[in-house]
């Protein structure tokens, strides 16, 4: 893994949005640098369903439609994370 200069912690990746056949959204990151051989990378996939995320962004809206300035706690949704080392199946 390679850190990006002048950022700790934050390293290289590439991400891909895809949506899934039972309408769930797929988030597929591979962690590595830009090029490496996807074998090579590390995979973490999160799995979102649409009406979590739909759910929280209204609550996010009702919070801003009354004035509050910053929520006491973010909207949160559930979701799935998958994560693989040295992904032997890369995203497409």
């Amino acid at each position: 893994m390679t850190a990006l200069p002048g950022i700790p912690g934050v390293i290289e990746a590439v991400m891909t949005i895809t949506p899934e056949p039972d309408g769930r959204i797929s988030f597929r990151v591979l962690i590595g640098p830009h090029g490496k051989r996807p074998d090579r990378c590390d995979r973490i996939e999160l799995i979102v369903n649409p009406e979590h995320v739909g759910q929280a962004l209204a609550e996010t809206e009702i919070h801003r439609l009354a004035g509050a300035q910053a929520p006491d706690e973010l909207p949160t949704f559930s979701c799935h994370i998958g994560f693989s080392h040295n992904s032997v199946n890369p995203a497409p």
